[in-house]
C-alpha cells in the first residue's frame, strides 16, 4: 500500500512524500536455500522468507517557474584543490552549476557525495533582485528517507529494465509534449520495452529555454526486517522542490506567532 502526501509549505517549498506499508511478499524458502538464512531474502517468521526488493516511482513534473520557458542545470558541491593563494588551509569548496542543454545531457543520477541538486530556472529574463540571477526552484532528492539506488537488476538481460528503464536514472528532462505522459510508455505490460522516456530522449531535443517536463525517478530498496511482519510499519521516500533565488528573502519571516490557548501563559500578557 502506498500513501502519497503533497505539502505546500509557508516558505514556498513543496514536499512530496510516499509512505510504504502493507504486507510483505513472502514464500517458503526454496529447496536450494538454507532454511534459516535465505540467499535473496530475510526469514521473518519460521519458514517464511520475505524477498529483498525495490519499489520504483517516477514523478512527472510539468514545471513553469515564473513562466513557461525554463532551463534545468545540475548543481554539485565540489572541493577545491589546495593552493597557497586561494585555499591555503584546504577547507574550501564551492557549488558548480552545469546547464543541461539537451535531453541526452539531462539523463542524470543522484550523487550524495556532491550534495547534487537540480535547478529549474526561468528563461524569460525574470531575475532575482538580490542576486541578479534567473529566479529558480531546485529539486532536492531523497528529503524523505535515505538516498537509494537506481534499478539494481541487469540492464542487458532483465525484463524489468527493458520495460522500466526510466528507473535507470534519477533525472530526465524533455520538451513538453501532450502525447508524452507515462515514463514507461502507454501500455507497459503489453509493450516490447524501450518505450517512454528512453524512446523520447533518443531524439536528443534541446531542453534549454523551453517549456519542459522534469521527470524525477526514485525509489526504495527494501531489505525486510522481522519487525515488518506480518504487517509492516512505514518505509518512506520523497523529494522537495525548494525556492532558490525565487524570493527576495524568507517569505515566512513575518508570520504571526502561534498561541497555545490551553497554556496559562497565553493569558498573562493580554
Amino acid at each position: 500500500e502506498y500513501l502519497f502526501y503533497w505539502r505546500l509549505k509557508l516558505d514556498g517549498s513543496l514536499d512530496f512524500e510516499i509512505r510504504l506499508s502493507g504486507e510483505l511478499s513472502t514464500n517458503l524458502p526454496s529447496a536450494a536455500d538454507d532454511p534459516h538464512n535465505p540467499a535473496h531474502g530475510v526469514l521473518v517468521a519460521p519458514g517464511v522468507n520475505a524477498q529483498i526488493h525495490q519499489h520504483m516511482f517516477c514523478a512527472r513534473l510539468d514545471v513553469a517557474v515564473d513562466g513557461t520557458k525554463n532551463t534545468v542545470s545540475e548543481v554539485d558541491v565540489v572541493p577545491l584543490p589546495p593552493s597557497p593563494a586561494s585555499n591555503p588551509y584546504g577547507n574550501a569548496f564551492k557549488a558548480v552549476e552545469t546547464v543541461l542543454r539537451t535531453e541526452h545531457d539531462a539523463v542524470r543520477t543522484c550523487d550524495a557525495t556532491r550534495a547534487r541538486t537540480w535547478k529549474i530556472a526561468n528563461a524569460e529574463g525574470k531575475t532575482n533582485p538580490i542576486t541578479g540571477k534567473p529566479v529558480a526552484y531546485k529539486l532536492v532528492p531523497f528529503t524523505r528517507g535515505p538516498a537509494q539506488p537506481t534499478l539494481l537488476t541487469d540492464r542487458a538481460s532483465c525484463a524489468v529494465n527493458r520495460k522500466g528503464s526510466f528507473a535507470d536514472a534519477n533525472l530526465w528532462v524533455t520538451p513538453w509534449d501532450a502525447a508524452e505522459r507515462y515514463p514507461a510508455g502507454e501500455f507497459t505490460p503489453q509493450g516490447k520495452g524501450g518505450e517512454g522516456l528512453p524512446e523520447w530522449v533518443g531524439k536528443g531535443r534541446s531542453v534549454e529555454g523551453q517549456r519542459l517536463v522534469v521527470w524525477h525517478a526514485f525509489g526504495v530498496c527494501h531489505v525486510p526486517r522481522v519487525e515488518d511482519f506480518p504487517v509492516m510499519p512505514c518505509e518512506t521516500t520523497g523529494f522537495t522542490l525548494k525556492p532558490d533565488g525565487f524570493f527576495a528573502g524568507n517569505p515566512a519571516i513575518d508570520l504571526p506567532p502561534e498561541t497555545n490557548e490551553k497554556s496559562e501563559q497565553s493569558k498573562c500578557c493580554g
